[in-house]
């Protein structure tokens, strides 16, 4: 179980820790495609991945899509969160290839952090990383240029055939090859100090267009299915930027609701310190009015 010791938050425990440690892991094996564990449901354990990789996700929409957050690979651990807090899972865990893993349950990792206070600090620090990268991606997914996507995505061939299919596609074409057309028709018409080489009925000029004809045709299309792709990532970097107003306004959501209970708490506070005020206020005014009848009858 070496690769649980190259973790960096177990790098600096000593022998008698790690030995300790070693002796809390369990082999857990899974099938390409098997799912480690789900959005929502109950965890209490963390994983270290000895071989193979496992692909971390959140469901998106309601056709079965995700939103990939990170690819694992072998001594990458996760599933952390669930160990520490004993709550539901906040991200699946899906295997893309045969695994191996290293399962250590909450249980015995508490007693071993309440134990051991710098490998619960260490972990702190990790975790805040890893939230720290799921911040830059959203914040990349308004942050995407199509135009700069597709440039990084166009071969040497692409870029010349958006080029042909440009120049193809514009007015100074249609003047050049009119110009081109004319002369060659008038040079083989009027027989000025040579022998027309290609007399009417211009049939080498037909030979020549059809040739042009035969290459263009093809460059423009591909140039369109560019076209075309171009608009598919659009679409796509469109629904991840509202995707990310729609993460951002459940969080704002949560906040508010956080917000109400913290204040219905503190309401609910000021009314039973208001009832036992006037409790305090009412045992007073008795034991005055009690007070007073002694008084009197004295």
């Amino acid at each position: 179980m070496d690769e649980t010791l190259k973790i960096p938050i177990f790098e600096k425990l000593s022998a008698s820790d790690k030995q300790l440690l070693s002796e809390l892991w369990e082999r857990r094996s899974l099938k390409e495609g098997e799912v480690l564990f789900v959005k929502g449901e109950p965890g209490s354990s963390m994983f270290v991945i000895e071989k193979g990789t496992i692909e971390i996700s959140v469901p998106i929409g309601g056709r079965n899509e995700k939103l990939r957050i990170s690819h694992l690979h072998e001594g990458d651990f996760f599933g952390e969160l669930s160990l520490i807090d004993g709550r539901t899972r906040t991200a699946t865990a899906t295997a893309t290839e045969d695994c191996r893993l290293l399962q250590m349950n909450r249980q015995e990792f508490i007693s071993f952090l309440l134990e051991r206070p710098e490998v619960a600090i260490a972990m702190m620090t990790e975790i805040a990383d890893r939230l720290r990268q799921t911040d830059d991606l959203l914040m990349s997914l308004a942050s995407k240029n199509v135009n700069d996507e597709m440039e990084e995505r166009l071969s040497v061939g692409d870029r010349l055939a958006d080029r042909i299919a440009e120049f193809g596609g514009s007015w100074a074409f249609i003047s050049a090859f009119g110009v081109f057309l004319f002369g060659w028709m008038i040079v083989n018409t009027v027989q000025i100090w040579l022998r027309p080489f290609d007399e009417y009925p211009f049939i080498f000029l037909n030979l020549i267009l059809s040739c042009i004809a035969a290459i263009q045709a093809p460059v423009i299309m591909m140039s369109q299915n560019r076209a075309q792709k171009k608009d598919r990532l659009k679409a796509e970097l469109d629904y991840q930027v509202n995707l990310k107003s729609e993460l951002m306004l459940q969080e704002l959501h949560d906040k508010i609701d956080e917000l109400r209970r913290v204040e219905l708490r503190d309401i609910q506070a000021t009314v039973q310190g208001a009832a036992a005020l006037e409790e305090r206020i009412k045992a007073l005014e008795n034991i005055l009015k009690a007070e007073g009848g002694k008084v009197r009858e004295g």
